[in-house]
């Protein structure tokens, strides 16, 4: 325990769990006996480190506003006893996190008003909580939450950092219960020093760190991360602040919880989405500067926040509802609104060429006029030993590969990226929602993957990417039915590249960008149709894309009503 004039501190304080385990937390409190809501955040991260885990909850904002503030080591992580998973579960998470909060609601320094907060994993662990829709549980705020599994998993960053880092715990324990060597750790520190040369190891389940006793296999890590699209989030009760990035791993699976919550009557859901990235909430991200009042603490994130929990945990409904809070990149400013996503149009920029997008030197269009007949089709070879490398885009910062807005010329030169423009734009034209590729395609393998995205062309021929999503074909009708293409065989697939807010200013062009891989942020498609992860080699497919009146392969962009008129895009969209 520690005692300070402002606040009380009591560490490592037991809670037991249902089954006799106890998990540890660190309780601070404001000064004084009065009962005051608390605030809760459960972390395998270290609760020692509460601050790092949220850009939402700001301990001495917290505490001034006359807030308990506890942080606990999940099961089996730091302080805490029991056996950790690698990947949040519902059948842990839940129930632990149901008797965390009820242990916290019956004490005495306690209203009885318990809120949670967190980023990543420590979002999960709130849904799971609210899913099980413990009495004491008034409001949650998910940071960079969903499920990271994009039809595949990331690769550099999640499978091999982020597993690395989070084996490092248990295997310090395991070497002091004399069940681990010295050896593993070696293997940990290696992978961490050059984690895209542990991505290129062929086979995947064969990688050295697949072999730490801490860690389950290839196959059973992807089966782990994708359980975690399984949660019942309609079942939540309580009110939620939903916040994202558009360059976080899951903005699509963010977007999609908010909306499932935001169906709820009678229940207060808010969103806000940043520039963000998973851990960057800065001004800056990429190569982009997105000005001075992008950055969470300029938008005044702590405060949002706190009159979020003030609402819900206080009863003090003066406070501002949170409604609808996102960043629109290309104008650099904040918007708001009762919902997302605002009032908007779909509309389709429809795939052109005489056969050769090969690359931005092809002859790739976007045009809102749809295609004539006999309009030939678009082909690439897509070699796994040659992949595409993954420059920018959705994910966090861990394997060497870096996230958010990069120039894309470097791409866009290669013959296996198919790139499609549009004329120069005269107006400005906003884009808020989510975007979706229609694709007909062909494959001469049982199985491929598609990469899409769509960026922003500045006059200067600058290429940054603002949007992208990953698709892979044996999973097109869900992970837990996986089906094999037809090689030669026609077939549409809509591809969902999530939620943006968007400017495209004069002078810049659309561009759409499809191909086959994206690595190291994602693991290669062997293209043999063998399960993930056995393939020490793999066969080069020859991708086609069909874009004729038979089959519009088209953008569709949800266009911000009021913001522009179509008819100006359709005019320059023709080129």
């Amino acid at each position: 325990m520690s005692d300070r004039p402002d606040m009380r501190i009591d560490f490592d304080v037991e809670i037991p769990m249902r089954d006799g385990t106890l998990l540890r937390c660190d309780i601070y409190r404001p000064a004084g006996d009065a009962p005051v809501p608390a605030l809760l955040t459960r972390t395998p991260y270290d609760k020692r480190l509460v601050e790092m885990h949220s850009m939402g909850v700001n301990l001495r904002m917290a505490l001034a506003r006359g807030y308990a503030v506890i942080a606990q080591d999940v099961r089996g992580r730091f302080a805490s006893d029991g056996v950790f998973q690698m990947v949040p579960t519902q059948a842990v998470e839940g129930p632990d996190g149901y008797d965390t909060i009820e242990w916290i609601a019956r004490q005495p320094w306690c209203s009885g008003a318990v809120g949670m907060f967190g980023l990543s994993y420590l979002s999960l662990a709130q849904l799971m909580a609210a899913i099980e829709r413990p009495p004491g549980l008034r409001a949650i705020v998910p940071e960079k939450t969903g499920n990271p599994a994009r039809a595949a998993v990331l690769l550099d960053s999640a499978m091999i950092v982020w597993a690395a880092q989070q084996a490092g715990d248990w295997l310090k324990k395991a070497i002091e219960r004399g069940e681990r060597r010295l050896e593993d750790a070696a293997i940990i520190e290696t992978v961490l020093r050059d984690p895209q040369a542990a991505a290129r190891h062929l086979p995947l389940n064969e990688m050295p760190l697949m072999k730490i006793g801490a860690l389950p296999g290839f196959q059973e890590m992807i089966d782990l991360f994708h359980s975690q699209g399984n949660l019942n989030i309609a079942a939540i009760r309580c009110p939620a602040l939903i916040i994202g990035g558009w360059y976080d791993i899951a903005p699509t699976d963010t977007a999609h919880i908010y909306s499932t919550l935001q169906r709820r009557a009678g229940v207060e859901t808010g969103f806000v989405f940043g520039p963000w990235d998973h851990l960057n909430n800065m001004s800056g991200l990429g190569e982009t500067y997105f000005g001075p009042f992008s950055g969470s603490e300029a938008a005044q994130m702590p405060s949002l926040v706190l009159d979020f929990f003030d609402r819900h945990l206080k009863g003090e409904t003066e406070r501002p509802a949170p409604g609808a809070r996102y960043f629109v990149m290309g104008a650099n400013e904040w918007r708001t609104g009762p919902s997302w996503p605002p009032e908007s149009q779909l509309r389709a920029l429809h795939l052109h060429s005489d056969g050769a997008a090969n690359g931005v030197s092809g002859d790739g269009r976007l045009q809102a006029a749809s295609q004539p007949p006999g309009m030939k089709p678009d082909r690439y070879l897509y070699d796994p030993l040659d992949p595409v490398p993954s420059i920018g885009g959705r994910y966090f910062e861990g394997g060497g590969s870096r996230p958010g807005p990069f120039d894309q010329r470097r791409v866009e030169m290669r013959k296996d990226v198919l790139v499609y423009t549009s004329g120069s734009l005269e107006r400005d034209i906003d884009i808020a929602g989510s975007i979706s590729l229609r694709l007909f395609v062909r494959c001469s393998t049982p199985d491929t993957d598609f990469v899409a995205k769509l960026c922003d062309v500045s006059p200067e021929g600058v290429s940054l990417n603002i949007v992208d999503e990953f698709f892979r074909c044996r999973w097109r009708d869900g992970y837990d039915k996986t089906a094999l293409l037809e090689p030669g065989r026609t077939y549409e697939f809509e591809i969902d590249l999530g939620p943006v807010a968007h400017r495209f200013r004069p002078g810049h062009r659309l561009r759409l960008q499809v191909t086959s891989s994206a690595f190291p942020q994602f693991d290669r498609n062997m293209n043999t149709g063998h399960a993930i992860g056995v393939d020490t080699t793999g066969e080069t497919a020859t991708v086609t894309v069909l874009h004729d009146a038979a089959h519009p392969s088209r953008l569709m962009l949800p266009v911000v009503a009021g913001d522009a008129h179509w008819s100006d895009w359709e005019h320059n969209a023709r080129g």
